[in-house]
């Protein structure tokens, strides 16, 4: 096995399977971060980082499911030989001793006042062009001094390219703060119709029992406490969760039209642009563009256009899963779906619409401040 990159990017096949959507869901459960996740008729591929594979295994052996790995960039694009590897080196050399050096430092402002006081501050601090970047001060550092000397500044964003330092400073946001009270104490109210299945609470008195039917607005748990002829206020806090149906409607157009990956393209000796500039404008910059552009390399990927006609089995096995999981992303990280039911599909000439009921547990409970004149008779009673 070989070495393992948290930060490498690993593509994951699955094939058509029962457990595909559980499997996804214990993934999201167990932290695992899904960068990019699509379904089709032949199964699901979805992209994570290699730091969360081992999780990935042991969730696969629980639910059986074969599963193919992919690691993107294992590959070199050029093989050299020793040959054209020394008759390389004198002319990397030059572009190698011109990239030690910072040639280009480049500053966005919206006032060109201040743009003018940064260059100045950054003079101070030795960042000017043409010195070695390995003695520049540290980005923390350039920042620290920027923001201490423009209190109006809420923070500088420093992105360095190669030679290139680029600084973009962002303006201090003016709040206007507005007198709310944020402790106020409250009631948990239901915000839907559902049937209650378990409670979740730090604070408060819950008032409807397990597997009892509320409707939207019904108190589910009282903030005041009763001690004897006391009424004690404290809050109520947490969660309510309910088994609730939603509907969910589509709209899709019958051919779908997508960017499909063809090839990839490699451009190397792109000099003209850079020879070019240099003729207009014969400045060193302009003549370290031109040694640059020599090793240069630039990749493109060629995409084609492709048509994709939908059916109801595409509908079945390609949307409706990739919906479920969609709808399930809107929950809390408790919530889960638990059934589906397709209420009806309808087609036309170039759409297709339909409507799906979800069946779900989720969190019903919202606040809804204590009365006043409860809050003032609890503080009297007290």
């Amino acid at each position: 096995m070989g070495t393992i990159h948290p930060g490498r990017k690993i593509t994951c096949h699955i094939k058509t399977h029962n457990h595909t959507y559980s499997f996804i869901q214990s993934l999201k459960e167990n932290g695992v971060y899904i960068i990019k996740l699509s379904t089709n008729s032949k199964g699901t591929i979805f992209t994570i980082l290699e730091k969360d594979l081992p999780i990935v295994r042991r969730i696969r052996k629980k639910y059986k499911i074969p599963i193919h790995i992919t690691r993107l960039h294992e590959n070199r694009i050029l093989q050299f030989k020793w040959t054209v590897l020394i008759g390389l080196l004198g002319f990397i050399l030059l572009p190698f001793l011109c990239s030690l050096f910072l040639w280009q430092i480049s500053i966005e402002d919206v006032s060109d006042e201040r743009r003018v006081k940064l260059e100045r501050e950054l003079k101070n601090l030795s960042v000017v062009e043409r010195k070695l970047i390995d003695t520049l001060a540290t980005d923390m550092k350039i920042r620290q001094v920027l923001l201490s000397n423009n209190h109006d500044l809420s923070w500088i964003h420093i992105k360095r390219s190669g030679s290139k330092m680029h600084i973009t400073s962002v303006p201090a946001p003016v709040i206007t703060r507005e007198q709310t009270d944020q402790q106020v104490p409250s009631n948990l109210v239901a915000l839907r119709k559902g049937i209650i299945t378990n409670y979740d609470l730090r604070s408060g008195e819950r008032l409807i029992r397990i597997n009892s039917t509320v409707n939207k607005g019904d108190m589910l748990v009282t903030g005041v406490l009763k001690q004897g002829k006391k009424d004690i206020i404290v809050g109520a806090e947490g969660q309510v969760f309910a088994d609730f149906w939603r509907e969910t409607s589509f709209q899709l157009n019958t051919k779908v039209v997508y960017d499909k990956f063809s090839s990839e393209q490699l451009k190397i000796l792109q000099i003209s642009p850079s020879w070019k500039q240099f003729v207009k404008q014969q400045t060193l910059d302009n003549f370290v563009e031109v040694f640059k552009s020599i090793f240069r390399i630039e990749k493109h990927t060629v995409v084609e256009k492709s048509t994709q006609t939908l059916d109801e089995q595409w509908i079945k096995e390609a949307f409706l899963p990739m919906l479920r999981i969609r709808t399930a992303s809107t929950l809390t990280p408790k919530g889960k779906i638990k059934d589906e039911k397709i209420l009806h599909l309808t087609w036309s000439n170039d759409t297709v619409k339909g409507k799906v009921l979800y069946y779900m547990n989720d969190n019903i409970a919202g606040k809804s401040p204590i009365p006043k004149e409860t809050e003032n008779a609890g503080r009297t009673t007290d």
